[in-house]
């Protein structure tokens, strides 16, 4: 017999998916800290135990809707039925795609909360034909929102968890479309020393963060909306 209410911290254990969630999960395993567990009600249909379940998360509150402590971020109910068609087109109006991966939702969901992504510093790669290699620019252009809005891209879509030293490629896929990192924002994000190459192969480079520039993103977004976004860690 399966137990769903032991999943998530499996899940925290056992795989390298990103979430708010499992991020929390995982900063107290770090800890030495454990998750409690206490059954709050039986039912003896599905029906009445998924009713139960959005009760509470309304009661209790959602983190992401700013109401409560709650990593959820659904209203709760779907448990293992099917989602109503009504459910389904929900899902479609509040994100770009009716993604069925987890990680793909939350990536969808938390790109509109950033910014529709034709602004930020990315080119789908079809038509941009200008993509060249990256390198220092003669002149310094200190570090920009902008710039911190590509380094955030690239760790949403790629699903990378951001911190000093992380690996970032220039190339992300939203939606499967496949994008990349404007050339002259990446060259001032390695003049600034936001960025070094880790890899150099031309318009397929990978970027390593560095403590400067990590300190810049997080700084320019907020702790709160990279932790929400499953792509930074609680302290």
């Amino acid at each position: 017999m399966k137990l769903r209410v032991l999943q998530h911290e499996a899940e925290a254990r056992t795989t390298r998916i990103l979430t708010y969630k499992l991020n929390l999960i995982r900063s107290l395993h770090h800890q030495g800290q454990h998750i409690a567990y206490r059954v709050d009600s039986s039912f003896a249909d599905e029906a009445g135990a998924l009713a139960r379940e959005r009760a509470l998360i309304t009661e209790i509150g959602r983190h992401d809707l700013k109401l409560g402590p709650l990593t959820n971020q659904t209203d709760g109910g779907e448990g293992t039925s099917n989602p109503s068609e009504e459910s389904r087109q929900r899902r479609r109006d509040s994100l770009w795609g009716d993604a069925n991966d987890p990680e793909r939702q939350i990536a969808n969901s938390w790109f509109q909360k950033l910014t529709p992504v034709k602004s930020v510093p990315i080119k789908p790669v079809a038509t941009f034909t200008r993509a060249a290699g990256l390198w220092k620019n003669d002149d310094t252009i200190g570090m920009k929102p902008r710039q911190a809005g590509a380094i955030v891209a690239s760790a949403i879509a790629n699903r990378v968890l951001l911190e000093p030293d992380c690996l970032l490629p220039r190339r992300l896929e939203i939606e499967r479309v496949e994008y990349i990192i404007e050339n002259g924002v990446g060259r001032d994000m390695i003049s600034n020393g936001m960025i070094t190459l880790h890899d150099a192969t031309v318009t397929r480079e990978v970027l390593r963060l560095t403590q400067l520039g990590y300190a810049f993103v997080v700084k320019a977004f907020g702790a709160a909306a990279l932790l929400d976004a499953g792509v930074l860690t609680p302290d």
